[in-house]
């Protein structure tokens, strides 16, 4: 089973790295890939560079073994002025694994935005959803959305290789990215809101408005 957590990660912080855990947790999973999106196709693009990024995010998985920064949409990115998309990400999966059961984790803020998502009815052909409630993040679609739901809900991975959403009430941590910068950008400490490596990689490279250490 192959499992990948998407993400601009700009910067990663501690809500996403305790949501990976509790998905392994949760799940009985002994890794999963964290994806850095290079480009996204849905949002602004990241004030932050790539390269600050995805040094972040290594720091940010390198002290559990279950996390793995993974570069492919950086790599596919460096190839051509395409935009990041999930599902290019999930199609380049099946070429190579193409009997795996495969998982991309996503927060319920993200799936009720699916519909913005480039080619999103063809995710469930590629891959199962995770979907991971939010603190005050209410999971209440409707139309198409509502009717995906319906449809796809399972309580655990299905022996097939895609195909449903599952939706997990693990306990989330009520932090964000946009919060992160605002602080940082404030002048207030997001020390607690960032692992260690990443808060010293931020004040170290001034950062999201923080003034470079000496």
């Amino acid at each position: 089973m192959i499992c990948l957590f998407g993400g601009t990660f700009d910067p990663v912080h501690l809500g996403h790295v305790h949501g990976a855990r509790q998905v392994c947790s949760a799940l009985g999973l002994s890794q999963i890939n964290m994806v850095l999106s290079a480009r996204p196709g849905h949002r602004d693009a990241p004030g932050t560079s790539v390269a600050h990024r995805w040094r972040m995010l290594q720091l940010a998985c390198a002290d559990d073994e279950r996390l793995l920064a993974d570069d492919s949409e950086i790599r596919r990115a460096a190839k051509g002025e395409r935009p990041s998309y999930t599902v290019d990400t999930l199609e380049e999966m099946r070429r190579r694994s193409p009997e795996e059961k495969v998982l991309w984790v996503l927060g319920s803020d993200a799936f009720m935005e699916l519909p913005t998502w480039h080619r999103w009815r063809e995710v469930l052909n590629l891959a199962h959803l995770v979907v991971l409630n939010r603190p005050r993040a209410k999971l209440a679609p409707t139309g198409e959305l509502a009717d995906l739901l319906q449809k796809h809900r399972v309580h655990a991975p299905p022996e097939t290789p895609s195909g449903g959403i599952i939706c997990l009430e693990a306990e989330m941590q009520d932090v964000s990215a946009t919060q992160v910068r605002a602080m940082l950008a404030a002048g207030s400490s997001a020390r607690d809101l960032l692992p260690a490596t990443v808060y010293n990689y931020i004040r170290k490279h001034g950062l999201y408005g923080v003034l470079s250490d000496p």
